[in-house]
């Protein structure tokens, strides 16, 4: 996996703090960096001195995580490569586990739900390739994947009764969060702006 750094718009919500915290742990050796009141530049010159290629933005609308976008670090100037609209999260805390928050430790693979919906495919196939993770195609129980992809955790992509898909994280067949519930997705090809 490429190394991942996790930041946040300027002085953040509780909420969004933890969604934040929350993607450090269900991602292998990512980094939480401390937005407070530095401007993005500093945050993403913090990024890269933490040797990051990937940095995870979550921007926040009336104090809740609004957006997700996935920029590109290796690159100068960085790329927004991924962006999702979300219409809400599941915290680390909210899933029923003893547990308070579940670090994932080792490897990372991404699939989808057994029958994927329109395009979750293609959100699968963009999120492996960026966080430099395998894709497994899904044919049978989450047991498999792991085999095949011989992975510690999953991120799957799943329907949502009211929301376009579902990024969920697992170790085994068991949800350990978070959740985010995206309402768009787009690839992107942009200058991220600092």
């Amino acid at each position: 996996m490429r190394p991942a750094a996790i930041t946040t718009s300027q002085r953040p919500a509780r909420r969004t703090r933890s969604l934040c915290r929350d993607l450090e742990c269900a991602l292998p050796d990512a980094v939480y960096i401390q937005r407070g009141t530095k401007n993005l530049r500093d945050t993403v010159l913090e990024a890269l001195e933490n040797d990051a290629e990937v940095l995870l933005y979550v921007s926040e609308a009336k104090g809740n995580p609004a957006r997700l976008t996935l920029v590109d670090l290796s690159e100068l100037p960085p790329r927004e490569r991924l962006h999702f609209t979300l219409g809400g999260v599941k915290l680390q805390r909210e899933f029923p586990h003893d547990e308070k928050r579940v670090n994932v430790e080792g490897t990372l693979a991404i699939t989808t739900s057994k029958r994927p919906v329109s395009g979750h495919v293609k959100v699968a196939e963009a999120l492996a390739d960026l966080l430099g993770v395998e894709f497994v195609p899904r044919t049978g129980p989450l047991e498999r994947v792991l085999e095949d992809a011989l992975a510690d955790a999953l991120l799957v992509i799943e329907s949502h009764p009211t929301h376009l898909g579902t990024l969920t994280f697992y170790r085994g067949d068991r949800k350990v969060g978070p959740s985010l519930f995206y309402r768009r997705f787009e690839l992107r090809d942009r200058r991220f702006r600092l």
